[in-house]
């Protein structure tokens, strides 16, 4: 099981190198400019072509990290965004970004993702990059809470590490790439999707975010992917 304390650790030093990487390769963990390059183009290309129109939108962005995706929606129109991010280091980044963009419509909360509650019911929930640092028992916390702040026509994306075949984990592993150890669990599709299904949601749509033979599939074991949610009826 991964030690949630040791994901902390590792996120909140990862801005020790704000001033060493670009500010998008922070919470990428892409470090070759080529291929970071290439990697926001592609995924932003797929997430907007299955959102809605952000324009006017209430959006609640989980696992926000230093708010890379949250100024993207934010510059799609988005009326107000919620950014959620348990490290306060990576907020104070994203604040700082948002303060040099002349940005004020962003909300930076203080807090782990399964922890988080609000009696607010957002249009559009973007879980990013987070499932994967979560173990079973904040994984189900999390879906629990995402009942109350999502509503019958709420768009649900998760952008997650995605095993294949069988469910992958590393533990406390070094690497050389990040200088640093890493921990992550990277459930199966089809265990994400009973995570969901057990909490009310159906998955509605599902794909790997770069085809087969891409240069960014860059481990057998795993693939990032994209999912679509929303709420069951009844």
């Amino acid at each position: 099981m991964l030690d949630a304390k040791k994901v902390k650790d590792f996120w909140d030093r990862r801005p020790d190198n704000y001033n060493k990487l670009s500010f998008e390769s922070l919470a990428n963990l892409e470090n070759d400019p080529k291929f970071l390059d290439i990697k926001i183009r592609t995924e932003m290309e797929k997430v907007f072509a299955w959102l809605p129109d952000l324009t006017g939108k209430t959006l609640l962005d989980l696992g926000a990290g230093v708010g890379q995706w949250a100024f993207r929606f934010q510059h799609k129109g988005a009326k107000k965004i919620t950014a959620v991010e348990f490290s306060a280091a990576m907020i104070e980044v994203g604040k700082l970004e948002a303060r040099k963009r002349n940005i004020e419509n962003i909300d930076f909360i203080l807090s782990s993702a399964e922890s988080y509650c609000s009696s607010e019911q957002y249009d559009v929930i973007f879980i990013s990059g987070l499932m994967i640092y979560l173990n079973d028992e904040q994984a189900e916390k999390l879906l629990s809470n995402l009942r109350t702040y999502s509503k019958p026509e709420s768009t649900i994306l998760l952008r997650d590490g995605t095993g294949v075949g069988e469910r992958f984990e590393i533990n406390n592993r070094y690497s050389a790439n990040l200088q640093a150890e890493y921990s992550a669990t990277y459930r199966t599709a089809e265990q994400y999707e009973d995570l969901f299904a057990r909490h009310g949601f159906s998955l509605s749509r599902s794909e790997n975010m770069f085809p087969e033979g891409h240069m960014l599939n860059k481990y057998p074991e795993t693939r990032l992917r994209l999912y679509h949610f929303e709420q069951k009826n009844g």
